[in-house]
């Protein structure tokens, strides 16, 4: 045991100085200064350090471990597997400029939002990292190819926009915190940031002309990750097929509904007239933060889950270079290397050079019972809560710290929406219906998944099918399938409802395991007490008890 968390423990190491901008994010604070080398001679170089690491944990018996550490040994022969799959298959340094500039943002907001310091320390560590911006864009420009696929220009040029805004509004507010020849240095440095971001937006829209790559996965690897990342037993065509039964029983289930409500309407003309119903934009964080308190007071009153003491969840405002691929909100949780338990929902707010006709559906889509539909699955007893038992489980075990599976952490998430409508906090018709669309809408995410990257469907019949079949309004849907296209989307879009089925059988099998002792509470502190490895390693778990 000792020899494998020795090696797991040079593997994080590894990990973290390969990609310090991904450290910075879960918590580790060793690296803030840096932003990593792209150069591809150290690409490859570190894919020959993953398999070698791979070699070494395959060449430990799992039968000499206790449960726990065989836990430890999958899920490092998991990481390393996938890691090495993608930089072989997808090769995102050549191909994804909005992947550059998405993380460069990252690595400066990830400073200036995290009081995990000082904000002079945090801001020496953000000057460190702008005076190497220059040298970074240089790289991507030097690594992208023809192999780009358009649509990842277009998201590319989306996010050098984002990221000027950001380095102009954000990065002076920040700086002003710190005096004296600190800040001037920051700003001196945004402004030469700015200069290179106008000239690889440049170079991006030449590159526009000359792309030729294509989005889609393929079925070989889109099997892999089924099979070896998320650990189910589907492939491309099985999980096309799955996701086509439960497109077609969701949509019979709103359909009944909808008529039970209001024969002479259906879902989509009631599910309209719902959405007119909403805050202002200036009322969201509050909307959603009163929709976040009835869902831990249901919690709480019902005895579902354990709320750790300490635990806070946030409303802030998303930052901007991330709104384009973001256009409602996104859950910041607590990163599982940071001290505390605080998370963050960042809301998408308005945007102020849109279109009158885009303002009114950017409220309409954050209306209250969407707000309450939502505020469960990303906060109580959803994301955030899920994420703070990750956290608090995981405190001997780095590994599995580290790695997220999204077939549980999503399947957890959708799951949780199925609990409060069978615990009785969704019951109102408003409510019902976006619990009801909301399942449609994971179903086609199914369908979608599948079909952008295993079956030749077109972005554009993408967003038809979720504007068609889910009644979400055009800017939003193409939101949706622009990152459903992302190079670590593939299968993503999936693990909602393959997990969330995948949980609720499990639930059944240790039901009937426990008989007279079994209860609600019980089962879902368990189920979160191994951090967040896919559904399969943990049902081992739990069912061998």
């Amino acid at each position: 045991m000792n020899e494998l968390q020795t090696l797991i423990g040079e593997y994080l190491k590894f990990v973290f100085q390969s990609d310090p901008i991904q450290a910075t994010r879960l918590g580790i604070h060793k690296y803030n200064h840096l932003l990593g080398d792209l150069n591809p001679d150290v690409v490859a170089e570190e894919a020959t350090k993953r398999q070698d690491f791979l070699r070494q944990f395959g060449d430990i018996d799992p039968n000499v471990l206790d449960p726990q550490a065989r836990m430890d040994l999958q899920v490092a022969i998991i990481d390393a597997e996938t890691s090495l799959r993608r930089h072989e298959d997808l090769r995102i340094w050549e191909r994804a400029p909005y992947w550059y500039l998405e993380r460069l943002g990252g690595a400066f907001s990830d400073l200036m939002t995290r009081k995990f310091a000082t904000v002079e320390e945090r801001a020496r560590q953000l000057l460190s990292r702008l005076e190497q911006a220059p040298a970074y864009l240089a790289a991507a420009q030097n690594n992208l190819t023809d192999q780009v696929p358009p649509l990842y220009v277009d998201m590319g040029l989306t996010a050098a926009k984002g990221l000027q805004q950001f380095l102009v509004e954000a990065v002076p507010g920040f700086a002003s915190q710190v005096v004296g020849a600190l800040e001037a240095d920051v700003l001196r440095e945004v402004a030469v940031i700015q200069t290179e971001l106008d000239a690889f937006t440049t170079y991006l829209q030449n590159l526009r002309s000359q792309a030729n790559g294509h989005f889609a996965c393929g079925p070989e690897h889109f099997d892999f990750l089924l099979r070896e990342f998320h650990m189910v037993d589907l492939d491309h065509k099985s999980l096309h097929e799955f996701g086509m039964e439960r497109m077609s029983e969701d949509k019979q289930r709103i359909e009944a509904y909808a008529r039970d409500q209001d024969a002479t309407r259906s879902w989509v003309e009631q599910i309209d007239q719902v959405k007119e119903d909403h805050p202002t934009p200036e009322e969201f964080k509050d909307s959603y933060g009163r929709e976040m308190m009835l869902a831990r007071e249901h919690c709480v009153d019902h005895d579902l889950i354990t709320l750790p003491e300490g635990e806070v969840c946030h409303m802030v405002w998303l930052p901007v270079y991330l709104r384009a691929s973001l256009p409602i909100a996104v859950m910041g949780t607590t990163p599982p290397f940071e001290n505390g338990l605080e998370s963050n929902w960042l809301i998408t707010p308005l945007d102020p050079d849109a279109t009158p006709e885009r303002h009114k559906q950017h409220m309409r889509d954050n209306c209250y019972a969407f707000a309450r539909s939502i505020a469960l699955h990303e906060i109580y007893p959803g994301h955030h809560t899920q994420k703070v038992h990750h956290k608090l489980a995981t405190h001997d075990s780095p590994m599995r710290r580290y790695f997220s599976s999204p077939v549980f952490v999503e399947g957890w998430g959708l799951y949780t929406e199925d609990l409060f409508e069978e615990t009785g906090f969704i019951h109102e018709p408003p409510v019902m219906l976006f619990k009801l669309r909301n399942a449609l809408w994971r179903s086609v995410r199914v369908v979608i998944d599948s079909g952008l990257h295993t079956r030749n469907m077109s972005f554009d019949e993408a967003v038809n099918l979720l504007r068609d079949e889910v009644c979400l309004d055009t800017h939003m849907a193409e939101g949706e399938v622009r990152r459903y296209t992302t190079h670590a989307n593939p299968t993503y879009p999936s693990s909602y409802l393959v997990g969330k089925v995948l949980i609720q059988e499990l639930r059944e099998k240790w039901r009937r395991q426990q008989g007279d002792s079994y209860n609600l509470r019980a089962f879902h502190d368990q189920l979160l007490s191994y951090g967040s490895p896919p559904v399969k390693l943990i049902e081992g778990m739990m069912l061998d008890q």
